[in-house]
Parts: structure tokens; C-alpha cells; sequence
């Protein structure tokens, strides 16, 4: 029995019920003392609250109701302590009763009125006889490392053990298709690599390649009944993030790809669309805003979504806008603010260096304040390998003359940083760079092209070691 974490909430994506004979799920238990049980149900990256029942009189829980529910994995949740029991729930025959115990659910289960549900918990069964056996051969395997024809004995157990897991899955799937249990197990099952002969490098990269081409081969990512179910979205976040090259045009064309697979089914490709957008736009990892930018575009902007109220797709919209000419790999904007102590015109285009660090800072922010000392340590150990500090001072108008104290108590006076400012916003510096707070730090080479940003000062010694290592090893490359 497992334990449901991530409930108490009211789903409010739920999926529509669907007309039809309705559905009548009992349950009876033993062993369980509350009188309460509350029905829950997974939908794409978490499972929800659908309803809490009381105990009937007659000693059963019963959720009724005159319309179909979506079909999917449920769960029967009990209190307190939030343990689950799962169970089937097929789109049309929605009529059964289970019972069981609550201290040994999987082994006690009765199911009456579901074959689908008599199917799912012979495989749990199945599974559960089988693990102890295998746990026990990992055991002896980890005992019996000094002796290799042991172990090459306990490794034959395994395999052998494995392939007569395979098999059962293998008919279970091939006998029952249409099942919910068959398309759960049929989910579970990894492709086969195939052997790949050469060196182990090219071995590694073509098994890779594979994997990605044939990683949804046994999982239907257009059917409704998988978004309701644990297997689908473990799957969607492992070919992104861990199968996927984790660079923002790798990112979007897996993305891509896996709309371009679920566009067929609404539900589903309303879902990913809204997921993946906010996801990455609450991604703390430098340059995934990448992502949410090609979503936003592509999508949100294109026409493509017609679920978002007018005032949200134009708030999306402003955000990619934004965001676009400052992505990591687009040429700097350059902006026209003026020195500082001349007053004169100094351009960010006009910095002569092979690196330039985009300062954004202002007088009255605290986190500029702890910066500072950061700043001044980096302009200091990079003045002779081609870095130049490009401060801007973001306060305007009547605040504008604080700069120059702030310059001086901050040590920004010590000839290293190209101070500047601009009192009237002619630059539109706030606008370009979408500075909303301070400190802001980007990173551009020779050609101003971005490099890295939205970095924290009290790293930039570290990256700036990094970015100056990668561009060395990529120039080297291309010499080659």
C-alpha cells in the first residue's frame, strides 16, 4: 500500500464526465476505522481529490453518480494517514465492487463486476510474488562480488527471473490490449537497445539516438486514458530532460515533437501545452527561458490555443516579445547611455574587448549593495584577460544624481568599470534588457553576442572562468 502525498487539493482540470449508464463504485473494507474514504484520481504530473464518501450504512462506500467518469487509474485514499489503494477505472463498464483489507490490500483484494480490475490486481499479485525473489538474488549479488562464477550463476537467476517477468507482461498485453492494465503494463515495458558494434563513444551516442526514436514505442501519447494514469508523465519529463540534449533548440524540437504527437487529442494537447509553457517559465536554469519563448511564439501567439482568455494570451505574448532579443545566442541590443563623469555619449557597442560584463545596478537596492564587493573582486581579476566591467545605473530622473555617490561607496570608481547612466531612459535600456530588478548581469563577447545571464555576482568569477574555457576550447575545435 502506498502513501498519497500530494492530495488535498479540488482538481480543477479534471476532464468532463461523460454521459452514459452512469458509474456505482463499492468498496468495503477491513481493518480501516475511519468512516470516511476519499476517492482521487491521477491527472498528468500528480494525482487530485475528486470527493469524499462516508461509510453507508450497509457498510459499503459508494461513489455514484448518473455520468461516466473519465476513464484512468483512481485511487481509494484512506485516513489518516493517506495511504492508497489504486484501482481501474474503464470508460464504459464503471459498475463493480471491491473488497479488501486495509492492512494488506494488493493479496486481500476481491473484485466483482470489472475485468479489468480482476486483471490489474493479478498483475499486482504477480509483481508482488515475484520482487521478494528478486531482491533476494540482488542480495547475493552484492554478497558474492569476490567470487565471479557465483555471481555469473545469481546474474543468470536474474535474467532468467526477467525474462519470465517479460513474458508474462508480454501476453498479459497481447491477450487483453484494450485493458487499462495492458496499457499501463504495455507502458512500463523499455524498448530493447539493440548491441551497437565500435568503440564505446560512437556505441553510447547510437544507443542514445535509438532510444530517443523508439522511446514512446509502447506508449500511445495521443490516448486520453494514459493522462490519467502514473506512467505517462514520468515518461514525458524523462525524454525531455534526460534523453534530450538539455540546450534550449534541443528542448524545443523534443517539445515539438511530442505536441506534433498529441495534437490529435485535445485534452492532452491542451494539457502539455499549459504544462511545458509553465514549467519553463518558472525555471530558475539560465537560458530556459529559450523554451518558454518558443512556446509562447509558436503556440500561444500563433494561433494555436484557443483555450487562454484574450488579457493572459496578451500577457504571454508581451513576455516573449520581451524576452526574445535577450535569449542567450542573440546579439546584444546596443544602447546609447552616457559616461557617467563626461556626460559624453558611450555606446555599449564601443566597449574594445573580447568579453563585456553588462551591469545593471541601482543606488537604493539592497542586493546591488551585497554585489558590489563581488563585482569589484571580478574587475580586478580579470582586467588583463580581456574582460571590461559595463555598469549601467539604473536610477532616472531625480534619483539619477545618486549615482555618482553610490559609484564612489561601492568602490565602482577604481578605473576597472565603464560607469554609466542615463537620467531620461533615451536608451530605453529598462525596455531592451527588461530590467525590472537589480542587479542584472549579462555576458557578451567581441561580436556582443549573449553568452550568459540573470547570473548572480557572487558566481561570476566561476562562470566567467567557464565561459572563457568554452569559447578557447570551441575556437580550437573550429581551427582544427
Amino acid at each position: 500500500m502506498k502513501r498519497f502525498a500530494l492530495l488535498l487539493l479540488l482538481a480543477l482540470f479534471a476532464g468532463s464526465a461523460q454521459a452514459g449508464n452512469g458509474h456505482e463504485i463499492k468498496v468495503k473494507l477491513t481493518n480501516y476505522e475511519a468512516k470516511t474514504l476519499v476517492l482521487g484520481f491521477y491527472y498528468g504530473d500528480k494525482p487530485y481529490v475528486k470527493d469524499t464518501f462516508d461509510l453507508g450504512p450497509d457498510g459499503y462506500f459508494t461513489f455514484k453518480a448518473d455520468t461516466l467518469l473519465p476513464a484512468g487509474v483512481y485511487l481509494l485514499v484512506l485516513q489518516p494517514k493517506n495511504d492508497f489503494i489504486q484501482f481501474a477505472v474503464p470508460a464504459n463498464d464503471q459498475q463493480f465492487t471491491l473488497t479488501t483489507d486495509a492492512a494488506n490490500t494488493v493479496d486481500k483484494m476481491k473484485v466483482e463486476g470489472s475485468d479489468d480490475n480482476k486483471l490489474f490486481y493479478e498483475y499486482m499479485r504477480y509483481l508482488s510474488a515475484a520482487r521478494p525473489e528478486a531482491d533476494t538474488l540482488r542480495k547475493q549479488m552484492e554478497q558474492l562480488k569476490s567470487s565471479p562464477k557465483d555471481s555469473v550463476r545469481i546474474a543468470g537467476l536474474l535474467d532468467g527471473l526477467d525474462k519470465k517477468v517479460k513474458k508474462y507482461q508480454g501476453d498479459l498485453v497481447k491477450k487483453y490490449p484494450a485493458t487499462i492494465t495492458a496499457r499501463i503494463v504495455k507502458a512500463s515495458i523499455e524498448p530493447e537497445i539493440p548491441e551497437v558494434p565500435g568503440d564505446e563513444k560512437r556505441a553510447f551516442a547510437v544507443k542514445r539516438e535509438w532510444l530517443r526514436a523508439h522511446y514512446f514505442d509502447n506508449v500511445d501519447i495521443s490516448d486520453p486514458v494514459m493522462l490519467r494514469t502514473p506512467v505517462l508523465h514520468p515518461r514525458i519529463e524523462s525524454f525531455v530532460q534526460k534523453f534530450t540534449v538539455q540546450h534550449p533548440d534541443s528542448i524545443n524540437a523534443s517539445i515539438d515533437q511530442l505536441i506534433k504527437q498529441m495534437e490529435p487529442n485535445q485534452e492532452l494537447y491542451k494539457f502539455y501545452l499549459i504544462w511545458f509553457l509553465n514549467h519553463y517559465a518558472k525555471s530558475n536554469i539560465v537560458g530556459m527561458d529559450g523554451v518558454y519563448v518558443h512556446i509562447g511564439e509558436s503556440y500561444y501567439c500563433n494561433g494555436k490555443v484557443n483555450w487562454t482568455k484574450k488579457e493572459d494570451q496578451e500577457k504571454i505574448c508581451d513576455n516573449v516579445a520581451r524576452l526574445k532579443p535577450i535569449l542567450i545566442g542573440k546579439i546584444a541590443p546596443n544602447i546609447a547611455v552616457k559616461d557617467f563623469t563626461s556626460g559624453a555619449p558611450s555606446p555599449l557597442w564601443d566597449v574594445d574587448a573580447d568579453y563585456t560584463v553588462l551591469f545593471f545596478w541601482d543606488p537604493e537596492c539592497g542586493h546591488c549593495k551585497k554585489a558590489a564587493p563581488f563585482m569589484v573582486e571580478f574587475s580586478k581579476k580579470f582586467k588583463d584577460r580581456g574582460v571590461k566591467v559595463f555598469a549601467v545605473c539604473t536610477a532616472t530622473g531625480d534619483k539619477a544624481g545618486d549615482c555618482g555617490k553610490s559609484i564612489e561607496e561601492k568602490g565602482f570608481n577604481n578605473g576597472l568599470f565603464i560607469n554609466t547612466y542615463d537620467p531620461y531612459l533615451q536608451s530605453r535600456f529598462k525596455q531592451l534588457y527588461d530590467v525590472r530588478v537589480t542587479p542584472q548581469i549579462f555576458i557578451l563577447d567581441r561580436k556582443h553576442e549573449i553568452l550568459m545571464k540573470r547570473i548572480g555576482a557572487e558566481q561570476l568569477n566561476e562562470v566567467m572562468e567557464q565561459v572563457i574555457k568554452f569559447q578557447e576550447d570551441k575556437k580550437k575545435q573550429s581551427n582544427k
